[in-house]
This record gives C-alpha cells, sequence and structure tokens, in this order.
C-alpha cells in the first residue's frame, strides 16, 4: 500500500538560475522528469516566493484541506476559493523551461538571477535577496531543530 503523505517526486538542493526576458527558468536538470511536465505554480501565502509543484501534489494538498477536521467547512470553502483562484498552471518545454506567470514575477520581485529551493513535494522561487535573508533567519531554527532530532 502506497503512503499517501510522501510525494511521488522529491525536490532537494538550492539551485540559482537567471528568470530571461520572456519570464522562463530553467528547472534544474536533478528535478526534471518528463518533457512537457505540468506544474501548477502559484504564490506563497505571505507573497515571499513561488511555490511550484505536480498536479498531483497540489490535488493532494486540495484534498487535505478538504478533509481536515480543524478547518470550519466556512474556512475551507475560502481557503479552497483562494488557493485555486491564485493557481497557474505551467508546462516545462523541452529544454526544461518554465514560463512564470508575469503578475506573479512583478509582485514577487522575481527578475534576473533567483534561488530555487527544493522541498519534498514542491519547490520555491525565491528573489535572491529575500532567499538570503530567510536563509540567515532561519539558519538558528534549523539547528535547534537538527539537534532535537538527532541530526
Amino acid at each position: 500500500m502506497e503512503d499517501d503523505s510522501l510525494p511521488q517526486k522529491f525536490f532537494a538542493g538550492e539551485f540559482r538560475h537567471s528568470i530571461d526576458e520572456k519570464n522562463r527558468i530553467t528547472i534544474p536538470s536533478r528535478w526534471r522528469r518528463s518533457e512537457g511536465e505540468e506544474f501548477i505554480i502559484l504564490p506563497e501565502p505571505q507573497h515571499q516566493f513561488l511555490l511550484v509543484m505536480s498536479q498531483e501534489e497540489f490535488a493532494r494538498m486540495s484534498v487535505q484541506a478538504e478533509n481536515h477536521s480543524a478547518v470550519s467547512p466556512r474556512d475551507r470553502r475560502i481557503f479552497l476559493r483562494h488557493l485555486h483562484s491564485r493557481a497557474e498552471h505551467g508546462t516545462a518545454d523541452k529544454a526544461g523551461r518554465l514560463v512564470l506567470p508575469e503578475d506573479m514575477c512583478r509582485e514577487l520581485g522575481l527578475k534576473g538571477e533567483v534561488a530555487l529551493v527544493g522541498g519534498r513535494g514542491r519547490f520555491e522561487i525565491w528573489n535572491l535577496q529575500k532567499w538570503k535573508r530567510a536563509h540567515e533567519e532561519e539558519t538558528s531554527t534549523y539547528q535547534h531543530v537538527a539537534n532535537v532530532i538527532g541530526l
């Protein structure tokens, strides 16, 4: 029996790539699964970075929100409405380039060199300066949890 809590795809590592004049970003070759791979792209709720994930991962997230007992029916409807209305489809071309929505890039300050950060079944695209700040601010938390779990 397959464990639904584990993603079918796993994105690990950090990469620096540039967004070109057509808002295309090259997905790292280690992260590519197939030609014409489809993704869901949406801004993270605090608008710090873009989330990029497979359609299956997005569907799992939607189902989790639909079935979570701690979320009221009203909050569930609102969340799902916002989640789905903010999401956009994207397809990687033969060269592994993904076109990012222009409005999202503008809103998040994604231009030129950016950081692509792996995160299990999804990856994040950060403005490079925001990523450097977040990485510095979060290092102590990482170190603390690493100690707690014995890493």
